[in-house]
């Protein structure tokens, strides 16, 4: 079972918490995000003998192509691949209709969530940790110290969930192809 699912970065990431002694301003600077917003496409693989979490960035807007590409290159072992998706129109778009009848040759289904149920798509909660938890600092002047930035956090998830199933240390990360 894989859960497929988009995040957006802006250089201005949101702040969730802060505090200021009494008296004082706190200020936020923020990154106007013309044109360099940056997306990731991630895959959770939770379950098998060697639990994963795919990713890559792109600075441009994901489609379907995008999604087609990392399906097809998600690791499968033996029986049927289902991959969890939510109802996003790339999810739904023509290419990939056509590509579903080659998939399910090979055994790969997709499931769709229903409507607004992002809370049932498990790597939802990774997206929101990377966000807040694992990219500390709040303004990124560059696309490339944004995408720097979200590749580094993707990592330290991707280190905590091999650290909580006791992997051996050789497994490493290794980038999805949808570029």
């Amino acid at each position: 079972m894989a859960y497929l699912d988009q995040c957006g970065f802006s250089p201005s990431q949101p702040v969730s918490y802060s505090w200021m002694l009494p008296g004082q301003r706190k200020t936020v600077p923020d990154e106007h995000p013309q044109g360099r917003r940056v997306n990731a496409i991630g895959v959770l693989l939770p379950f098998g003998e060697r639990p994963a979490l795919w990713w890559d960035t792109l600075a441009r807007t994901l489609r379907a192509e995008d999604v087609v590409t990392i399906i097809e290159a998600i690791p499968r072992g033996p029986g049927e691949l289902l991959v969890v998706l939510d109802n996003a129109s790339i999810h739904h778009s023509h290419i990939l209709h056509e590509a579903r009848a080659r998939w399910q040759e090979r055994g790969i289904r997709l499931y769709y969530l229903p409507p607004d149920s992002p809370e049932l798509n498990r790597i939802e909660p990774l997206f929101g940790v990377i966000k807040h938890t694992e990219m500390p600092q709040r303004t990124y002047p560059t696309v490339a110290a944004l995408t720097d930035a979200i590749d580094h956090a993707f990592t330290r998830c991707e280190q905590r969930l091999l650290a909580k199933t006791r992997l051996p240390a050789e497994t490493q990360h290794e980038p999805c192809p949808a570029a």
